[in-house]
């Protein structure tokens, strides 16, 4: 039972995951037309990390990848609910977006800012690795 609710809370996840990388793309190509939820200071911007010289990778923003990181981890999430053996690659996922957690937290040390909606999906990236570690240890 434990199993399923692990698994349960790593869908939420994705979908909480994926509501807040589409909304840093939107906040990537539409920085000004009503600015960002999380622009409080320059210190703590949404809109500096997310237009910054950082913010794209080969012209992509880096907030599309995180739409991808988070869909395919709701996908390799239902497909272990349904009983598929995917339970290394989920693990294999969640520690690839860990790396990119990493870097990306250095990349807001560079820029000396921080972006709240950001660290929202690194945490998420954390509980899903910690939850996903925990799955591959009980199957």
């Amino acid at each position: 039972m434990q199993k399923k609710y692990f698994i349960i809370i790593l869908i939420v996840l994705s979908i909480i995951g994926l509501g807040t990388s589409f909304y840093l793309v939107y906040n990537h190509y539409y920085p000004n037309l009503q600015g960002s939820v999380c622009d409080i200071t320059a210190a703590i911007s949404c809109a500096v990390v997310n237009s910054g010289i950082y913010s794209t990778i080969l012209g992509i923003p880096v907030a599309l990848f995180g739409v991808l990181w988070f869909l395919i981890l709701g996908v390799f999430s239902w497909k272990v609910l349904k009983g598929r053996t995917f339970s290394k690659q989920l693990l294999g996922w969640n520690v690839i977006g860990m790396f990119f957690v990493i870097y990306f937290i250095y990349i807001e040390i560079l820029l000396t800012t921080i972006c709240p909606l950001c660290t929202v999906v690194h945490v998420l990236v954390l509980f899903s690795l910690i939850l996903s570690l925990l799955l591959y240890k009980k199957l």
